[in-house]
């Protein structure tokens, strides 16, 4: 299971480090947060120094159908020419499907990606909606587009679903079958799960959305496709067990969750407290949660090179490549090359996370709402439904 970083603002330095220490296996861009010249640039770099890492770019389209509201950010993705604000009646017509498609091959020709992400729209509501009807027209004509224009990378059709629509199972059910059975079908697909906010962690860790989303993994999987998972981030390893064959993850909270709330403006103007991922809480904790439980429970403690970023407190830009060094680590021990030894070590971390928080709440230490382990009992439940469905 390959670990992407999920590029937003504030792009530094931290990818060339992660990197250079191995700790993740290359980069997904947003237009949003750098102007094509910088982006172009910047991918010709990390290609020049690291020629294995793989570079892709998140066409974020997806904002189109919001680009009209007047508080919205969209950032330099306006600098693409194929981009613009659209109304959905447009994108129901095939030919207007077809010259964006044109216009954003045309485009990303000319840069030293390693795949190429087609755009597509967010189903905001349903997969009984005229956004999926439009989604997936999106999906069906990426490849017959991608060939008129002589493309040799591999192509990866982006899917972007709201979680609400994930928890119908029959439109669900429904929804796959159309995309697996396409006539000129695409290498894969770029999978995004959106939440309601960037902090609505529950949005995620739901059991329907936990299963789903590995359900999607397996069954595009199974279908011969590739599958990236952006801004997977704990869940990764899981898509992994699943049949994904990439996640990914930044390093603020917007770049952890996806949710079309980023490109509005935040309601909070204080940055977000520096957390240390445990592999043993499946979970991220503060600084100083972290430095009063391992005096009791040592095993939360990662025991890798940047838990020394962690004493005293890091600095900001060190917090992600901790991340990325425990993910890295999870991914190695759970992703396994049979699926049924994958979910024994998936359902084994999670027992094993459940005991490390009974161990912490036995010496009386409270936890703050985020650090605390909500996310079990869904991870759990999640787990168990996908066995059930799968068959597994």
């Amino acid at each position: 299971m390959k670990l992407f970083a999920q590029i937003g603002h504030g792009l530094g330095d931290k990818v060339i480090t992660g990197l250079s220490e191995g700790l993740i296996d290359g980069a997904i861009f947003s237009p949003k947060d750098l102007q094509r010249d910088t982006m172009a640039s910047r991918i010709r770099e990390i290609r020049l120094d690291y020629p294995d890492a793989e570079i892709l770019i998140d066409p974020q389209f997806y904002v189109s159908l919001f680009s009209n509201s007047p508080t919205i950010n969209i950032g330099k993705i306006a600098d693409w020419n194929c981009f613009r604000t659209f109304r959905k009646s447009e994108l129901e017509l095939s030919q207007t499907v077809d010259r964006v498609l044109e216009g954003y091959f045309e485009e990303v020709s000319a840069l030293e990606v390693t795949g190429v992400i087609s755009p597509n729209i967010y189903i905001s509501q349903s997969f009984d909606s005229r956004e999926a009807v439009i989604a997936k027209n999106f999906i069906r004509q990426a490849k017959r587009i991608y060939d008129k224009t002589n493309g040799d990378r591999p192509l990866f059709a982006s899917l972007i679903i709201c979680r609400e629509a994930l928890q119908d199972r029959r439109e669900f059910e429904e929804f796959i079958n159309d995309i697996t059975l396409l006539d000129n079908p695409p290498d894969g697909f770029y999978l995004i799960i959106a939440s309601r906010s960037p902090e609505a962690v529950s949005d995620i860790y739901h059991t329907d959305v936990v299963a789903n989303w590995m359900m999607l993994n397996l069954s595009l999987s199974v279908n011969g496709f590739q599958v990236i998972n952006g801004y997977s981030d704990i869940l990764t390893p899981f898509l992994g067990a699943a049949g994904g064959i990439a996640g990914a993850t930044g390093w603020w909270s917007n770049l952890r969750m996806f949710s079309i709330d980023r490109f509005f403006p935040s309601t909070g103007g204080r940055l977000p407290i520096v957390r240390y991922l445990s592999k043993s809480l499946l979970n991220r904790i503060t600084f100083s949660e972290k430095e009063a439980i391992s005096r009791f429970v040592p095993r939360v403690i990662n025991q890798f090179p940047h838990d020394a970023d962690y004493n005293p407190e890091p600095e900001r830009q060190k917090e992600v490549l901790q991340s990325w060094e425990a993910l890295k680590s999870l991914n190695e021990e759970i992703v396994a090359e049979d699926i049924t030894e994958s979910l024994t070590n998936c359902v084994q971390s999670v027992i094993d996370a459940e005991q490390t928080y009974n161990e912490i709440a036995s010496f009386g230490i409270m936890l703050d709402q985020k650090s605390q382990d909500n996310h079990i009992l869904p991870l759990s439940e999640g787990l168990r439904q996908f066995k059930e469905r799968a068959d597994l």
